[in-house]
């Protein structure tokens, strides 16, 4: 152990600590350098010195005309294993920086010449470690070491390596540039919006779009302003809702916009979710608009022929359906054959199931257009229930289980959520052909009522469980064929949404699913 205090070499307090490099310096034959042995130093080097290696701060300095170098232990990890140490230390710095030196030099010059501080923010500075040139890169001060006569007698270099960051920052710029081509590719507008400012910023095709001026944030009123009328309280109400915690984040809605500045009009599909801070608080609300214009125009025209020819169905439809009662009355009383009895009760059973497609087409009709009207009215949500699950267990050999609360009022359209608790019972029984138990829960969930139908039957791909509730999807899974549009469940949907409730569905392939709603409790 070294005696720090020793009177014969005073000068050792100020190499004292500073971890494997204040040890080498210590042990270093500085005699056979230009500096010569360290009792000769002038006191400004010990200083400099001492709070170099006491620093847990990257530090480098270059001393006297040579540039003769010292480093501490914070310094020695940028050197590399193997590299430049332990030979840096002591080395002139001309020979030690041969492949940055025409980087280096410049600024040590300045340094010296007058006397004043340089600082670099992410300077490239290829450097020689691991057995090859590493680029990296530095932030970095170099500052004059004024000694007794008043002058520059060295450099020191307080640095921290920022290779890892430039690196990352440029790995995203380069992510951003792709993002940005496969967004220009695809001709999409990009926007995000700042719940808390409600403010938003948007691509250049987005403005162009909305006529929008150039400028860097936007209000949400101005963007909302180039919407077209009939549209606009939709999105309103969308956004709201999509900002709401427990909403689920997530954004699909198709309006049509009209630019503020050219007059010119199209269709759009806009995409996207919202970020949430931990305590539910909306943070960032970002996505895609897609012009949807010559799609939405095919399926617009298509949504025109279906309620043409729906309307136009329902008359003969309902005169058959009527003269078809009347036949089956005439069957009851009258002598006729078992098998006029058959085919009468076959032409009945598809006559009801013509007309439930055909209500369901015109009720997809009515959806599109926003005229899907709700005639609200307070009643318990079990005993609705369980009178639908009445009106269709003489139909089924499934036994269906009601269990749950006895009470959840609601303020709801009677015949809508009817309309949907039958449409999951069916699917429970059309999609569950070798189990027979069907188990109905109810059950309140804060303000909300829960009503859950949950089958054991063969379940939904998981790759298919998105899609469930878009309009004309159909799940065919596991060998098994099913009859239907694809429509009960995109018009369930709309229905519980327009209650401000929630729909949705957990699904084990091979082993079940379960379909659920809520709706607000009435208080």
């Amino acid at each position: 152990m070294i005696d720090y205090v020793d009177t014969e070499k005073p000068y050792l307090k100020y190499l004292a600590g500073g971890g494997e490099m204040g040890e080498l310096i210590r042990s270093y034959n500085w005699a056979s350098t230009e500096l010569g042995s360290p009792d000769k130093w002038p006191q400004t080097l010990f200083t400099t010195l001492s709070i170099m290696l006491r620093s847990k701060f990257p530090m480098f300095l270059w001393w006297g005309p040579n540039l003769i170098q010292f480093y501490n232990d914070a310094y020695r990890p940028s050197l590399g294993n193997p590299g430049k140490h332990p030979k840096a230390l002591g080395q002139k710095a001309v020979e030690c920086w041969t492949e940055t030196w025409p980087v280096i030099k410049p600024l040590i010059d300045v340094v010296i010449e007058t006397g004043e501080s340089v600082w670099r923010e992410d300077q490239l500075i290829p450097l020689y470690r691991y057995n090859r040139i590493d680029d990296a890169y530095w932030t970095f001060s170099y500052s004059p070491v004024i000694d007794e006569s008043g002058k520059p007698a060295g450099i020191l270099v307080v640095c921290n390596e920022t290779t890892a960051k430039v690196k990352l920052n440029k790995s995203i710029a380069e992510a951003n540039k792709e993002l940005e081509f496969a967004i220009e590719a695809a001709e999409l507008a990009t926007w995000d919006l700042n719940p808390e400012t409600g403010c938003f910023i948007g691509n250049a095709r987005l403005k162009q779009w909305f006529g929008l001026p150039p400028d860097d944030e936007i209000s949400l009123t101005d963007g909302l302003n180039a919407i077209v009328q009939p549209d606009r309280d939709k999105v309103k109400k969308a956004i709201e809702d999509v900002l709401k915690p427990g909403s689920g984040g997530y954004y699909d809605i198709v309006y049509g916009i009209q630019s503020l500045t050219s007059g010119e009009k199209r269709t759009v599909r806009a995409k996207g979710k919202v970020i949430f801070e931990a305590e539910g608080k909306p943070k960032r609300f970002s996505g895609t608009l897609q012009d949807v214009t010559d799609e939405y125009e095919v399926e617009r025209r298509k949504d025109e022929f279906i309620s043409v020819a729906s309307h136009e169905l329902k008359t003969p439809i309902t005169s058959l359906n009527a003269s078809l009662q009347i036949l089956q009355k005439l069957v009851k009383t009258e002598q006729v054959t078992d098998k006029f009895k058959m085919f009468t009760a076959k032409a009945a059973n598809n006559l009801s199931k013509l007309v439930h497609l055909l209500d369901d087409l015109l009720n997809v009709t009515k959806i599109q257009q926003g005229q899907l009207a709700l005639s609200k009215n307070r009643f318990n949500l079990v005993e609705l229930v369980k009178d639908s699950c009445e009106h269709i267990s003489p139909g089924s050999d499934h036994e269906i289980a009601v269990t749950g609360v006895d009470e959840l009022m609601v303020y709801a359209d009677y015949r809508r959520v009817d309309q949907v608790i039958v449409n999951f019972l069916s699917n429970a029984i059309k999609y569950s052909p070798q189990s027979k138990n069907i188990d109905v829960i109810l059950e309140q969930e804060g303000s909300n009522a829960k009503v859950t139908v949950c089958d054991y039957g063969i379940g939904i791909n998981p790759e298919k469980l998105p899609h469930l509730f878009d309009r004309y999807y159909r799940v065919d899974a596991l060998g098994h064929q099913f009859s239907g549009l694809g429509l009960g469940l995109y018009i369930s949907a709309d229905i519980i949404k327009r209650h401000d409730g929630n729909i949705g569905v957990d699904s084990q392939w091979g082993e079940g699913s379960q379909f659920w709603f809520t709706l607000p409790i009435d208080q």
